[in-house]
């Protein structure tokens, strides 16, 4: 099977997403991050309080040895992701923002 190239149109230079629109978007994923910030902070005192409740533990609760405990294990699971979708926000509204500057939206 061949697969020819397939000719796109010009870019015009019109944004496709109006001024509005991107401004919303900014304005949602600010929000976003804030509340990803949030979770993290959430999730690293669960992952803390996962790693006190042990009581009969012999070593510190931030050595490798703890992630043998699966309610740490769990804890702490939950804390990355929650760093993750910090991450992903964060480089969405990165983006936006470098757009909305191009545009002359931002200072």
């Amino acid at each position: 099977m061949s697969v020819r190239p397939v000719p796109l149109p010009a870019y015009s230079g019109r944004p496709l997403v109006g001024d509005a629109d991107l401004l919303a978007r900014l304005h949602l994923l600010t929000e976003q991050v804030d509340y990803a910030l949030a979770e993290i902070v959430l999730r690293r005192a669960a992952y803390r309080r996962a790693c006190e409740e042990e009581a009969h533990w012999q070593w510190s609760p931030s050595g490798v040895e703890a992630l043998s405990r699966p309610p740490v294990a769990e804890a702490l699971a939950r804390q990355l992701a929650a760093v993750e979708r910090l991450r992903l926000w964060a480089q969405e509204l990165h983006w936006l923002q470098e757009q909305a500057r191009l545009r002359g939206l931002l200072r």
